[in-house]
């Protein structure tokens, strides 16, 4: 599968090769990213949760840096396998100057075997592409963040002694209550997702129908939906 395209950061090229070697910052970038560690020099060890169509799994592999030339460019090699299959790859990346951002180029070539290839080609592709952009938008995202000013700190207030009060009776220590413990939610990998599945959805549509007719589409079908939903609740209540 060939792989190519382009993006173009608003940040400067030295900000944007900074983010691209920071695991903290790829790792959020990362589709179903569970963990992106440095384990040599230029090489890092990668756990992703990937989704294709109806095949799923966690590969875990290496990804490889090769040929780095600050901050213009540099080659890169993955390969990962698990329960769904493995991925093997190559590629690079051209950082340029385009006026006040950077224009990213990337190129390469991926093979897929295992339960992941058997959803067929065109799946394959159309994931892929919609994963690639999703990603960059978030590092886009990442970038930004890193490169914006920082907030102004508030002039704290001043201190007033408080009045002393009548000391209050001491009341009935209630019964302890047992503790209760929150995982924090992670609503970016939810979003990430859905726009993928909204991304493959909308290019394999593309296939049939245009994409300017396609929410058109959309509305047809939801009206023939609730007509049919309709007709089959007044048929249930003449029956009754």
């Amino acid at each position: 599968m060939q792989i190519k395209g382009g993006h173009t950061f608003q940040a400067p090229r030295p900000a944007v090769w900074e983010a691209l070697m920071d695991p903290t910052v790829l790792a959020q970038a990362l589709p179903g990213g569970e963990q992106l560690e440095k384990i040599g020099e230029d090489e890092y060890r990668a756990v992703m949760n990937v989704r294709v169509g109806p095949v799923q799994g966690r590969f875990e592999g290496k990804v490889e840096l090769e040929d780095l030339e600050p901050p213009a460019q540099y080659r890169m090699k993955v390969s990962g396998a698990g329960p769904a299959g493995h991925v093997h790859g190559s590629g690079a990346i051209v950082l340029s100057d385009d006026g006040e951002g950077t224009l990213m180029s990337y190129e390469g070539d991926v093979q897929v075997g295992g339960k992941i290839a058997s959803v067929g080609q065109r799946l394959i592709d159309s994931t892929a592409k919609s994963v690639i952009r999703q990603g960059l938008k978030v590092l886009d995202e990442q970038i930004q963040a890193r490169i914006a000013p920082p907030a102004p700190t508030p002039t704290p207030a001043p201190v007033v002694a408080p009045t002393p009060s009548p000391t209050p009776r001491p009341s009935p220590t209630p019964a302890p209550q047992p503790a209760v413990s929150t995982a924090p939610a992670s609503p970016q990998t939810g979003a990430f997702a859905a726009a993928v599945i909204k991304d493959v959805v909308r290019d394999l549509a593309s296939d049939y129908i245009p994409p300017q007719h396609q929410e058109k589409a959309l509305y047809a079908l939801l009206g023939a939906l609730g007509m049919l939903l309709f007709v089959i609740l007044v048929r249930l209540v003449q029956r009754d």
